[in-house]
């Protein structure tokens, strides 16, 4: 039977993988690079693709096996409805539908975890389904998915510092510094609000916002003293330091940008958040999320810092070409982020299937002794 549950999750999982992988060749395509046909009809989607898709998706996933009960499994699979509905070309609002029974779902995962644990992060990370609930609706009544990517990021940043707490990676429990960051994450979604009636308000507000709240939690945060230990723990401790720096450039680029589509700045200020800041988390919290969710490890090795440090390296090199509207540093940048995230997905799956082998080996060994 726990077989059956794991075959479940990796299933729904892959919908996640894929949007990965098509989002990310339609990213090359936005670049102007020539690419295979599939991704270049999905330029349109890359921001869909992305976040719905991919990060949406595996947060959903995530969230699904922890709430432990057998409704929240329509959360996943209507992600993968969505997933399939945008692939496929189906009509913008269908697939909006899917999305939004997806993550409405997640948000009553989120009720359902506050009744077992009353706490203020579990209130952070519910919160923050109303950025991407709002995100979904905004691309389905305009037909833009730029408008949408603010309360997006909404979602991304109230989740991930919510699961900071949760994970009890933050010495805040109960103090003065836990309501601190509840208290902003609020006015995070607040301000989201805020920026459908006021953009310009609105975005400067939110920017101001995730420059402090990268400072508070950066602040707390034990990665601060687990950066100066070895392995696992100094991996993920150097990959969350730079998700928070990177949350600081992006509030800087917020308060000081007009968030004008078609502007090398507004590519520099969408992927500082979505690349710099929940990318790292991702690689950050992937060994210890992925035997959780999939039962499979994935053991730490100092070859995931390559890819990892591609994917910054090419993030530095965009945003100040995008900063000083140099297209062609834009383009490196950016192909050198597609192959620093493929990069790292391909040594993961490397990792974890070495260590299925050798696991299986010895279990094979052991009961023929």
């Amino acid at each position: 039977m726990e077989n059956k549950w794991v075959a479940h999750r990796a299933f729904f999982l892959a919908f996640a993988g894929i949007s990965l992988i098509i989002g990310l060749g339609a990213g090359l395509a936005l670049l102007g690079l020539t690419v295979p046909r599939l991704f270049d009809a999905k330029a349109i989607e890359h921001g869909p693709l992305m976040i719905f898709g991919f990060i949406a998706g595996a947060i959903v996933m995530e969230r699904t096996v922890a709430t432990k009960t057998w409704w929240a499994w329509a959360a996943p699979a209507f992600h993968a409805l969505g997933v399939v509905l945008l692939i496929s070309g189906a009509p913008r609002q269908l697939i909006a539908v899917a999305f939004c029974l997806s993550f409405a779902t997640l948000s009553a995962c989120y009720v359902l975890i506050y009744h077992r644990q009353s706490t203020l992060e579990v209130v952070v990370q519910a919160a923050g389904t109303i950025g991407i609930l709002s995100s979904v609706v905004q691309w389905a009544i305009s037909g833009d998915f730029k408008p949408a990517i603010p309360l997006a990021a909404v979602f991304v940043v109230a989740t991930i510092i919510g699961e900071r707490v949760e994970l009890a990676r933050l010495k805040i429990a109960q103090s003065s510094a836990d309501v601190l960051l509840t208290a902003l994450c609020l006015a995070l979604v607040a301000a989201s609000l805020v920026f459908i009636l006021a953009p310009d308000l609105g975005l400067a507000v939110m920017g101001a916002l995730f420059l402090i709240i990268a400072l508070a939690a950066v602040r707390v945060d034990v990665a601060i003293n687990l950066v100066r230990s070895r392995g696992l723990p100094r991996f993920s401790a150097a990959c969350m330091l730079a998700a928070y720096g990177w949350l600081a450039v992006t509030g800087i680029l917020w308060m000081s940008s007009q968030f004008l589509p078609g502007e090398l700045v507004y590519d520099a200020a969408v992927h500082a958040v979505f690349i710099g800041f929940t990318l790292s988390m991702i690689f950050a919290h992937a060994p210890v999320i992925l035997p959780a969710v999939v039962h499979r490890a994935l053991p730490y090795h100092s070859v995931l810092y390559v890819p990892v440090a591609a994917v910054h390296l090419g993030l530095i090199v965009r945003i100040v070409s995008d900063t000083q509207n140099f297209v062609p540093g834009h383009q490196l940048g950016g192909v050198i982020n597609v192959v620093g995230v493929l990069g790292f997905l391909l040594t993961a799956v490397v990792l974890a299937v070495k260590a299925a082998w050798k696991k299986r080996s010895k279990q094979r060994a052991h009961s023929n002794a």
